[in-house]
């Protein structure tokens, strides 16, 4: 079968979103399925890129487009939408045309307006996913667009319960609105020995607490950075991640993290932070670190507490007191931290395996087997 993922975001672009991606190509290529992917140049991450990419069952096509302004408009919805919409809009048809795919996937609302438009003129399924949660405005032209695009699609699959909710209430009919979750490769994201970790990146007699995300405000950094100038000498804080902050996290920045690396990385750490000061749709970076074994201490707000529980880390409301305080907490109770670090590994391996790949296909109309 031959399937189109449709996403404003895929690698070399760096985010949940695309590593998601990545992870669901993977089974669908395992499966023999014909995959087509068309999305923009990096929009958000600065990485060498190509138009046209080609494989025995992959084939990506990136649109040139505008970079620099993600960042700047993700805070307006409205002029977001404006800016993504139209490159998808416009090469969509033409690739539909080239690839005759069975099935439209596409990732957003950006995606979806493009995909439900000329998946309904040719005849096409269409499937949206949703990663993030909207906060649609309790009237106006924006939020009847989107219960349009959201009916007209034929199924929508959202990462959260909170999500599913926020589409129901928008209007769309119960029946086209289910889930899907995440999942990690376990093999790739596995527990290394954490002295040996450590030692490895430098961080031998380190307490060191990571942060793995966009450097945005939006990613709770301006807390962070705040609690940080007031760690008790034996805290590490680690920064890893692109965007526009970077300046001002220089004193605790390391670069990026490549896939490959990122589980030396979560296994060196004795803590890793998500302090989303937004909603989150639900946080990759989490089941990543549970399942290398490391505790997370997460936003207590959006879907993050869909994600994990209290036994395999901690949600707090993000303050930089808050934050100071529970870090603190681990840094005398190191019995507690080990607990919860052994706890972790099970509940990633219970929740977040590549089965979950079957929730998205079954989707699709063709069996997962």
């Amino acid at each position: 079968m031959k399937i189109l993922q449709l996403t404003s975001h895929y690698y070399p672009n760096l985010g949940g979103v695309e590593t998601h991606l990545q992870d669901l190509i993977r089974e669908l290529i395992k499966m023999k399925h014909q995959v087509f992917v068309l999305t923009y140049r990096p929009l958000s991450t600065n990485s060498p890129w190509s138009i046209w990419e080609t494989s025995q069952f992959l084939k990506v096509f990136r649109i040139p487009w505008f970079p620099g302004l993600f960042n700047k408009l993700s805070p307006y919805p409205v002029l977001e939408f404006l800016y993504l919409a139209p490159g998808l809009f416009i090469a969509l048809p033409l690739l539909l045309i080239i690839s005759r795919p069975q099935v439209i996937h596409s990732h957003g609302l950006v995606a979806a307006f493009a995909g439900v438009i000329w998946g309904r003129l040719f005849g096409i399924r269409v499937i949206v996913s949703t990663h993030s949660i909207y906060h649609f405005p309790s009237s106006g032209l924006y939020r009847w667009l989107a219960r349009v695009i959201f009916e007209s699609a034929d199924y929508n699959l959202c990462l959260s319960n909170q999500s599913a909710s926020e589409l129901i209430k928008q209007g769309v009919s119960p029946q086209k609105v289910g889930r899907f979750t995440y999942w990690v490769d376990l093999d790739k994201f596995s527990p290394k020995d954490k002295l040996l970790s450590k030692k490895a990146l430098g961080w031998s007699g380190q307490f060191v607490v990571l942060f793995v995300g966009r450097l945005v405000s939006e990613k709770g950094i301006p807390e962070l950075l705040k609690a940080a100038k007031k760690f008790k000498s034996g805290i590490n804080l680690k920064i890893a991640g692109s965007g526009p902050l970077e300046d001002q996290v220089k004193k605790f920045y390391i670069g990026r993290i490549s896939q490959d690396m990122l589980s030396l990385y979560y296994s060196a750490a004795d803590l890793t932070i998500v302090p989303s000061t937004h909603e989150e749709g639900f946080g990759r970076v989490i089941i990543e670190s549970l399942a290398c074994g490391t505790p997370v201490i997460a936003a207590n707000r959006g879907a993050i507490p869909e994600a994990m529980d209290n036994t395999v880390g901690k949600l707090i409301d993000i303050t930089p007191k808050n934050i100071i305080d529970t870090i603190n907490h681990f840094l005398l109770h190191q019995d507690r931290l080990t607990s919860l670090s052994k706890k972790a590994r099970t509940f990633a391996v219970s929740n977040y395996s590549n089965n979950n790949a079957g929730q998205i296909i079954s989707a699709y109309g063709f069996p997962t087997g």
